[in-house]
């Protein structure tokens, strides 16, 4: 959760383009000492077009940040960098396109491998 908060409020606080981020590596983009820290954090994506298509089958509505990402892409970039950004632990990009039982084969891929390292 912290990383979709922090990835939303620099996305907001920061005007302008992509380029007028923080640097990576810098402290915004480590997770806080004193919360407990996740030992594995995924990021789902898909494209933009996909991801309309998405709803639109499910008949579901936009959320107000759906409908922020759709209209205004520096602050989508913006927001897509800043996940990239993130460190300590850094999102595990899963592309999030093919079927249900391709993603979830990633994922758990991504959490067999994570609990190897423990």
């Amino acid at each position: 959760y912290w990383h979709s908060t922090a990835a939303y409020a620099i996305a907001t606080e920061i005007t302008g383009k992509v380029q007028n981020l923080p640097p990576p590596h810098h402290p915004v983009y480590s997770w806080p000492k004193d919360l407990l820290r996740p030992d594995l954090v995924l990021l789902l994506t898909v494209s933009s077009e996909e991801r309309i298509r998405r709803l639109q089958e499910r008949g579901m509505e936009k959320t107000k940040e759906e409908a922020e990402l759709e209209t205004n892409s520096f602050f989508r970039q913006k927001v897509e960098e800043s996940y990239r950004r993130m460190e300590n632990p850094a999102c595990q990009l899963v592309d999030a396109s093919p079927s249900r039982e391709e993603v979830l084969k990633a994922i758990l891929h991504l959490i067999k491998k994570q609990c190897d390292l423990l």
